[in-house]
Order: C-alpha cells, then structure tokens, then sequence
C-alpha cells in the first residue's frame, strides 16, 4: 500500500511538471540568429510579465517621442544590442528589448544610435525567489525601481544578479540559439555586435485557462496614453504668441513634445520637452499652458502630447530638501546618514560609521542634485571628504526601508560601486 501511494504522488508530481512545461504564457523569438521560446511566469513576476506582453503585442501601448504613443508589436525590428561580459570572461547573457532611432548631430553630422524605453519605469519585483541561473529571461534596469522595456537573457549562474534584477521566466527551447548569439563577435573593447542581430518578430501564446486568464491592464504596469492638448493665439504688446495647453491627471507624468517639421533635426529644438520641471503631477487635473513668441516657431510647428498614468501611488519625494537620508552600504560595513538643509544655497549636515568604529561628522556640501523618477531617485552630493556620491534610490509604497544602487568618487577619480538599503524622512 505504501509503495503504491508513492508511485500515486510521483505520477502526480509528473503529470504538474509535464502541465507546466505545455502551459502557460510563451514569447516566441524570430532572430537573425534563428529561434527560441521563452516560458513567462505570470505567477511569481506578474508586472514584468504583464508588461512585456502588452509591449510584445502592442496591446499596452508605448510612447515614440518623435511620434507619440503607439500600439503595436513594440519588440520586433529590434536588435540584441549588447553582450553581457564580466572582464575577459565569457559572455554571461544577451540584452536587448530597446526601441532603436538614430540621431544626427547638425554640428558634426555624426550619426548615433539611441535604445529608448517604452516611455515609463515601474516598481521592480527582485524579491519574488527567482534567482539567476543559467537561461532566465530578467529585466534590465538602471537602479533600483527602473523596470521598462529592455531585458537580458543569462548564459550562465550569474548569482550576483539576485536581488538586483527582476526575473520573469526561462529559456524552454532554442538555447544553442541564445549561446550562439552570445558568442557573436564584438569590436574591440565593445559590447555592441559587430553585425547586427535583428529581433525580427516576438509572438505571444497562452496555453491553458490560467495563461488565458492572465490580465495584463491589472498588474500595475503604467499606461502612455495621448494627452488632450489646446493650441490657441495671443499677443503681449505687438508680439503675437502661441499658448499651448496640456491636461495632466494625477498620478501621472506628462510628455510634452514639438517639431518644425522641416529639415532640421528633431531632437535639436530646444522646447522639444515642455513642462519638464513637472515631473509628476499626483494633485487634482489640471489644465497647463505655456506661451513661446510665434517667431521662434517658424513658419510650422507640430505639437504633440503624452502622459503616462501610474495606477500604483508615486512615493518618491519631490525634492529632498529638509531630509535626512541613511545608507547601510553592503559594501565597507559603513553606515551613511545625510541631512540636507531647506535651503538649497546652505551646507547640510550628517555623519559616517565604519564599522563599530565611532559616527564621525560630515558636512554636506551645497550643489547637491536631485532628479525624480516614477519609483525612484538619482541623488547626488559630495561631502568634506571629497567624495562624491551618487545613489540611485529606489520607493515602494508601504516600506520604510528600501534599496539604493549607485557608486562614489574621491577627488574625481573613481572609488567603486555601491549598494544597500536607506531610509527617508
């Protein structure tokens, strides 16, 4: 009886790993390289699931600053534009997942090559026990709580990645496809293949009624949705202006953009973002304006406008003026404490602990910067050492202590990198 009770729980175990591996949700990738599927587990990393599928199919939609917010297949025509290496070791994964335009400097005419995001960063989900083995699919970030569109997939164990990287599934077919394109050949001292490897197409399939079920507009994922704009004609003195009106939501950031739509470059105009001092609006909607004299238009302007609405509250301060930050470095058993001074053109205060030596006093010099994000923050300040630091700092709603990524200098020559938990108030 016992020995049939085991059999009963193996075929059991068998016939959930067998379903596991036929259902779920699947991408399908079609490279230049040849092909491979990656099984997404919308179970443990819901939002990055959520939006890599909707930005997969296009059902999510995306923010083009040249163009404004579309919906369709985000992925395909993209490129694996960087191999993954640690020092002359072999490659430890391939990334890709950037939305790729090209630039011309009207001074130099040098053509450059730009990976743009989808428009929007979400909370990270590093936490959710996926670890990175060998031929998992995670998201790349630049810090803590910069989740967007680009991602990488591992070739190898790459165990100090945990903690740092959202996974969100694994390779189940084409590996020797994924190991191939890791070995490309790459210019000297470069990451960027020498020969293009093209993402041609990424295919989405649900397999059973969970995958089926699976809603990607309820997992907190941001959404770019074009914003009502107003455009209309005033005059101050014998100058004729154009007023330009946005509406902004809360909970929301807005993009703001405008081109002459002659020759001369986008990208080079300098109103081509507008409002940027906004950030994020998370009051009632209202209704923005701005003015620029008509001649400095030109003959044509074309005005576009985006936002992008956060379903999950916006945390990250405005402005860190007036707080105190307190950084536990994993690195140098050190213990950091900032306090910054309600004005901007005042020295704040704090103090440093190595070790279990004791606090030692710090003044904060002025010049400090601060640039907020949806989830996050870049900080950046030097101290009577003559370090400086520069912390990406990363906001979950709810939690009073949260991680930071970033590195430090002394007397502008690089220190290392760093990263560890900090708290604000």
């Amino acid at each position: 009886m016992r020995r049939w009770f085991v059999i009963f729980v193996l075929e059991l175990a068998g016939a959930c790993a067998a379903r596991a591996q036929t259902e779920g949700i699947f991408a399908d990738f079609v490279t230049s390289r040849g092909e491979f599927t990656v099984w997404l587990d919308h179970e443990r990393a819901p939002r990055p699931v959520a939006s890599f599928v909707g930005l997969a199919t296009g059902e999510t939609g995306w923010v083009d600053e040249r163009t404004n917010v579309w919906r369709r297949p985000f992925y395909d025509g993209s490129i694996v534009h960087r191999i993954v290496k640690s020092g002359n070791a072999p490659a430890i994964a391939i990334q890709g997942g950037g939305y790729m335009w090209t630039s011309v400097d009207t001074n130099t005419g040098v053509v450059s090559t730009n990976f743009s995001g989808p428009g929007y960063t979400m909370l990270d989900t590093v936490t959710n026990g996926l670890l990175h083995s060998n031929g998992v699919i995670s998201m790349a970030n630049s810090g803590p709580n910069t989740d967007g569109s680009q991602f990488f997939i591992t070739v190898t164990n790459v165990p100090f990645y945990d903690g740092r990287y959202s996974v969100f599934g694994h390779v189940v077919s084409g590996m020797e496809v994924v190991r191939d394109i890791a070995a490309a050949e790459l210019p000297e001292g470069g990451e960027r293949p020498l020969q293009d490897i093209v993402v041609s197409n990424v295919s989405v399939r649900r397999v059973g009624e969970a995958a089926e079920a699976f809603d990607v507009t309820a997992q907190g994922v941001p959404s770019p949705e074009s914003a009502p704009v107003g455009l209309s004609w005033g005059e101050s003195g014998d100058v004729a202006h154009a007023v330009f009106a946005v509406e902004v939501t809360s909970h929301s950031k807005p993009l703001l953009f405008s081109d002459a739509l002659d020759v001369a470059a986008f990208t080079n105009w300098d109103h081509q973002v507008m409002f940027s001092g906004l950030d994020f609006h998370t009051g009632a909607t209202v209704v923005l304006t701005d003015s620029w004299e008509v001649a400095d238009l030109g003959r044509r302007h074309f005005f576009h406008a985006s936002r992008i609405l956060y379903p999950i509250p916006i945390t990250a301060p405005r402005s860190n003026r007036g707080r105190t930050f307190t950084f536990w470095w994993d690195q140098y058993e050190l213990v950091y404490s900032a306090t910054f001074h309600s004005n901007l053109l005042q020295q704040g205060t704090g103090w440093s602990q190595q070790g279990t030596n004791e606090p030692v006093a710090r003044t904060i010099f002025w010049g400090d910067t601060w640039r907020r994000d949806a989830y996050m923050a870049r900080l950046s300040f030097m101290d009577d050492l003559g370090r400086e630091y520069r912390y990406n700092l990363g906001f979950h709603p709810g939690q009073v202590s949260n991680r930071f990524t970033g590195d430090f200098s002394v007397h502008t020559n690089w220190g290392g990198n760093i990263s560890g938990t900090f708290t604000w108030e």
